[in-house]
């Protein structure tokens, strides 16, 4: 929902917003009660079990700092309209919860809020209805909000998840065992068209696959009309850089460690795309029962190059992948069809000399050269693999 420009609400940013665009509303569902309360396939006993064992978890109700801080009040408006929301908040976010003010004069920082200043008109025009409240910063905008402080390639990974069909949400343990349990018997309902990822084991895993969120054009826009702006020359160059479609963590290095430029200390593979669709032959059909397969990192064949398949192999399945189509059927399939498959590990691309060896492979799949291991490539490469090689709860770190 679009804000009313003209209602006067406050606007959650940075790592806050990020927390919200990264909550499933199954989630919201579950321990925010509502109306929808009877569209969820669990008693009334059962549905206050599980929201009083979750909230005991989070963060927000064990976090009792902004009694205890003092200093200048915060604005009495920005306070009300968070605690009047804190409820819908509490599974996205830990205290203090980031905030939008017009004017340097209006800044304040305390254990509930804190507050950064940004052109009113611009936030407003970028902003979208979370309560009665509160509004959220639009997933562009929350990218803007937290250029600052991010590295540019940390900036690109947040960027990804957004434009990617993917997020990744920490849930308590009680929720958890309920969603686990809903999804096993079938009954999960699809709100928004979220879908846990679970392991091989059956067990939900902190991955979701979700409708993307934003665009590197709309990235761009945004960065654009924000000229001038704290962190919009970063983000502007996250919008070239970024690449659309990742379905999980995994993809998103594997593309930046192989797509980047090697000025940034990637190997300059450009020119695939993420989870292309591809359209199988009769006879790759057959072989894979389905008539289409969905390839993570995708160069298509060019110059007399064949078409490159690369897989991301994982321990979990990628949000929403094809769960129940085999390594071997896939390959079989797709090399009918005249496509290079290659099936990389984590392993591959955490460690350098494998690394080294898999940037070679994919090179000459792709009538490539390596970029050359000069002390400048070497030393951006070992910066890059800093950035991306981090655990992905630690991005905004």
């Amino acid at each position: 929902m679009e804000a009313d420009k003209n209602e006067k609400s406050t606007i959650v940013s940075g790592s806050s917003a990020l927390a919200v665009w990264r909550t499933p509303p199954i989630v919201r569902a579950l321990l925010s009660p509502s109306i929808a309360d009877e569209e969820l396939p669990l008693s009334s006993r059962e549905l206050n079990n599980v929201r009083s064992a979750a909230h005991r978890e989070l963060a927000v109700w064990r976090n009792n700092a902004f009694l205890g801080r003092r200093g200048r009040p915060v604005i009495a408006e920005s306070a009300l309209d968070v605690l009047d929301s804190i409820v819908c908040l509490a599974p996205s976010v830990t205290l203090p919860v980031e905030v939008l003010v017009p004017a340097p004069a209006d800044r304040r920082r305390s254990g509930l809020l804190v507050s950064r200043v940004l052109d009113p008109v611009l936030a407003r025009a970028h902003s979208q209805r979370l309560t009665r409240a509160l509004l959220v910063a639009s997933p562009e905008l929350t990218l803007l909000t937290l250029a600052p402080r991010l590295s540019l390639e940390r900036l690109v990974m947040v960027a990804a998840e957004l434009c990617g069909s993917f997020t990744v949400f920490r849930m308590p343990e009680a929720l958890r065992d309920a969603i686990e349990r809903m999804e096993r018997e079938r009954v999960l309902p699809r709100m928004g068209s979220w879908v846990p990822s679970l392991d091989r084991n059956g067990r939900l895993t902190d991955l979701w696959a979700r409708p993307p969120l934003t665009t590197p054009g709309r990235i761009a826009s945004l960065a654009r009309e924000a000229k001038g702006k704290r962190g919009r020359d970063k983000l502007h160059r996250a919008a070239e850089l970024v690449r659309s479609g990742a379905a999980s963590p995994f993809e998103v290095r594997a593309g930046m460690l192989l797509g980047l430029p090697p000025e940034l200390g990637g190997e300059g593979y450009g020119g695939f795309e993420h989870n292309v669709e591809v359209r199988l032959s009769p006879t790759a059909m057959r072989l894979a029962r389905r008539r289409t397969c969905r390839c993570d990192l995708f160069w298509g064949a060019s110059d007399g190059w064949r078409a490159l398949d690369l897989e991301c192999q994982s321990f979990e399945w990628h949000a929403g992948g094809e769960r129940g189509l085999s390594d071997s059927d896939r390959t079989t399939a797709l090399q009918s069809m005249d496509i290079e498959v290659l099936l990389a590990t984590w392993g591959q691309f955490a460690t350098v000399s494998r690394f080294d060896a898999l940037s070679q492979t994919v090179a000459e799949k792709i009538g490539h050269e390596p970029p050359a291991r000069t002390p400048e490539f070497l030393a951006a490469r070992a910066h890059l693999r800093h950035e991306v090689l981090t655990s992905w709860d630690a991005l905004l770190s």
